[in-house]
C-alpha cells in the first residue's frame, strides 16, 4: 500500500481513537496493531522528517518550517545530528552519505570541531558528542573507515575538555562543567572503545561518572544540570538526557568490564525514571520535552538489548505509545503535548484529564499564530529515535 495512504490512515485513527484511561500505565501499546506499529511509525516519521527538511539545493537540513517561512537556514548542528542519527539508523546508505556530508559543513578544518553553525566559532561538548554517534552508526552501516576517523579524533578533542575541577566543560574552552556534556562523553568514550578496544578509554568513562557521582548527585540519585568551574555554583535543574546518557554508558561498562556494580548503577537509574515524581506527570508520562526526553529512551533500550534486562520493555513501549498518540501533529511531525495548544486540546478532549496544566510558548507556533504550530527538526528527529528504540527491544 502507499506510504502516504498509510499516513493517512493512521493520522486519522489517532485523531479520533479514545484511550479509556488516561494513565499510561493502563495503556495497552499492542490493543491495535493499525494505531501502534513501532517500526511502522518510525518509517512514517523519518519519511516525513526528510521530505518536510531536506533541502536538496542546499544539501543539508533546513530550520525552516516550510509553512511557515520560506527560503533556507542551516540547522544547528544538535539538531541536525538528532535527525541524522535517525536517519543513519533507517539503514538508507545514500540518504546517510548526505547527511555526513552535511555534517561535514559544520567542521572546522582547523580544530576538529563541530560548531553550532556551518563557519561559526562556537563549539560545544555535547554538541560533537550527537555528531560522533552519527559517524559510528553510519561507520558500522557502511564500513567506511573515514567515519571512524571521524569519531575517533572527536572523543579525544572531547577529552581534552576535563576541567580543573573535573568534568567536561559544555562550551570548548569555558567555565561551565555540564551534567549532559560530561555523560555524553563518557556514553562517546564507550561507544568507541566498541570499534577501537583503546581501554583508556573505559578508565576515561569510568572517571566522568564516579565525578558526576562525587559533585553532581541529588539524593534522589538524579543529576544536577551543571556547575560553574569559577565559584563551584550548581544549576539544580534536571533534565532525563542526562539519566539516560548514564544508563547507556552504565550498560556498555558492564557489557565490556563484566562489573556486576554498573549494571547496579544502570537498573537503580532506571528504575527511578519510572517510580519517581521528579519526571512523571500525575498521568504516568515522563514530562520532559520531546528534546529532552529521546536519549532516555535509548538509554532503557540500551539495557534491555546490550544486558537482557526486559523487565522494561512494556513501560518503555507505553510510554512511546504516548508520544504517537498525543505529540503527533501531522502524519510523522511531532511536538509537545502541553506546549502545543491543538495537542493540549486534543489531549483533553480525548482523556477528560484537566490536572495538568499548559504551558504557552509563542517560539511554537508560526509567526505567532497560535492556529498554526510549527514544526521542528529536533521534535521530529527525537521522535523517530524514540520509535527506532522501541523496534530494538520489540
Amino acid at each position: 500500500m502507499d506510504m502516504f495512504f498509510i499516513s493517512i490512515l493512521l493520522f486519522l485513527n489517532y485523531t479520533f481513537s479514545s484511550p479509556i484511561n488516561v494513565d499510561i500505565r493502563s495503556i495497552n501499546p499492542k490493543r491495535d496493531s493499525t494505531s501502534w506499529d513501532p517500526e511502522l511509525a518510525f518509517q512514517i516519521t523519518i519519511n516525513a522528517t526528510w521530505s518536510l527538511f531536506w533541502n536538496n539545493q542546499y544539501q543539508a537540513f533546513n530550520a525552516y518550517d516550510p509553512q511557515c517561512q520560506s527560503g533556507f537556514n542551516y540547522d544547528s548542528v544538535w539538531n541536525v545530528a538528532v535527525a541524522g542519527k535517525a536517519i543513519v539508523n533507517s539503514g538508507d546508505t545514500t540518504k546517510t552519505q548526505l547527511v555526513i556530508n552535511n555534517l561535514y559543513k559544520f567542521q572546522n578544518q582547523q580544530t576538529g570541531w563541530f560548531t553550532s553553525t556551518p563557519g561559526g566559532s562556537q563549539a560545544y561538548t555535547d554538541d560533537n558528542s550527537q555528531v560522533l554517534w552519527v559517524f559510528l552508526d553510519a561507520y558500522k552501516l557502511t564500513s567506511n573507515q573515514q567515519y571512524l576517523t571521524t569519531a575517533i579524533n572527536l572523543i579525544h578533542l572531547i577529552q581534552t575538555q576535563w576541567s580543573t575541577i573535573g568534568g567536561i566543560t559544555w562550551e570548548v574552552g569555558a567555565n561551565y562543567i555540564a551534567s549532559i556534556s560530561t555523560t555524553e562523553a563518557a556514553l562517546s568514550a564507550v561507544r568507541v572503545y566498541e570499534y577501537n578496544n583503546d581501554k583508556t578509554l573505559l578508565t576515561f568513562a569510568n572517571s566522568c561518572l564516579s565525578w558526576l557521582d562525587t559533585h553532581l548527585t541529588d539524593t534522589d540519585g538524579f543529576y544536577f544540570d551543571g556547575i560553574d568551574s569559577r565559584d563551584w555554583s550548581i544549576n539544580r535543574g534536571k533534565l532525563t538526557y542526562t539519566v539516560g546518557t548514564a544508563i547507556s554508558t552504565y550498560s556498555y561498562l558492564t557489557k565490556f568490564t563484566g562489573d556486576g556494580l554498573y549494571l547496579n548503577k544502570a537498573i537503580k537509574l532506571a528504575n527511578s525514571v519510572f517510580e519517581s515524581t521528579v519526571f512523571l506527570n500525575s498521568n504516568g508520562v515522563w514530562n520532559n520535552n520531546l528534546s529532552y526526553s529521546h536519549l532516555l529512551f535509548v538509554g532503557i533500550a540500551d539495557l534491555i538489548t546490550l544486558l537482557q534486562q526486559t523487565q522494561y520493555v512494556n513501560q518503555l513501549t507505553s510510554q512511546a505509545n504516548f508520544i504517537w498518540l498525543y505529540d503527533q501533529l501531522t502524519p510523522g511531525s511531532f511536538g509537545d503535548y502541553q506546549n502545543i495548544q491543538v495537542l493540549y486540546n486534543r489531549y483533553q478532549s480525548i482523556t477528560n484529564d484537566k490536572a495538568l496544566g499548559f504551558n504557552s510558548i509563542i517560539d511554537n507556533y508560526c509567526n505567532g499564530n497560535f492556529q498554526q504550530p510549527k514544526r521542528t527538526l529536533l521534535n521530529d528527529g527525537s521522535a523517530a529515535q524514540i520509535f527506532y528504540q522501541i523496534t530494538r527491544i520489540n
